[in-house]
């Protein structure tokens, strides 16, 4: 695998803190049989009810600089109403802890703390991201263009951003369910890098 140049790398670990918040999905109470369409109002409204959540997540990072994707895999908690932690088993153990405006990173051998007040184009986003899983429709719109698409028990979100700065990290964040459960996010840079999260064991 190869890695690239320093500042790749940098753009790369910066984008892993936002898959804090892109990584996650609630498991919502159970959707009414007889509706064959569920809208974005009534999804939002079930991510509203689960205030505690766990679910375990593949990831994979692409990117031009290198030669096959970046995998990890682990867990991640949410709890309402803004705190996302993200355990990564594989490839090392790390947490990344997320409370408030406030990101905490460990691993073994170093440990950081951020302040995302110091990084806007990354707390707007992650804010947005938290809206979801709160079921904030409000603070989401504000921040984001939401284009909601439902079939039968499927649906998809796509968000893209309303602010052009925050536009030239995040193209769009795309994510797929099934019914009252989210199983897969896209998130694709300008560049057309991407990663994908898969989710899966919701608890």
């Amino acid at each position: 695998m190869t890695f690239g140049t320093m500042k790749h790398l940098k753009i790369l670990h910066k984008i892993s803190f936002l898959l804090l918040a892109f990584s996650f999905a609630i498991p919502a109470y159970a959707i009414n049989e007889n509706s064959t369409k569920l809208e974005l109002p009534a999804l939002l409204a079930l991510f509203a009810q689960q205030k505690k959540s766990t679910v375990d997540f593949n990831e994979e990072k692409h990117a031009f600089f290198l030669d096959e994707p970046m995998k990890s895999s682990g867990y991640i908690e949410f709890s309402a109403p803004n705190k996302l932690n993200k355990y990564i088993i594989k490839p090392e153990i790390t947490s990344q802890k997320i409370t408030g405006n406030i990101l905490e990173i460990k691993s073994p051998s170093e440990s950081h703390t951020i302040d995302l007040n110091d990084h806007p184009e990354f707390s707007v986003l992650l804010q947005s991201i938290i809206s979801v899983l709160s079921g904030d429709i409000v603070s989401l719109k504000k921040d984001f263009k939401i284009n909601f698409t439902n079939a039968t028990s499927d649906w998809t979100m796509l968000l893209t951003p309303h602010d052009s700065y925050i536009a030239g990290y995040i193209e769009s964040i795309e994510m797929f369910g099934n019914k009252n459960m989210l199983s897969r996010i896209i998130v694709t840079e300008p560049n057309k890098d991407r990663s994908i999260t898969f989710l899966s064991n919701h608890r």
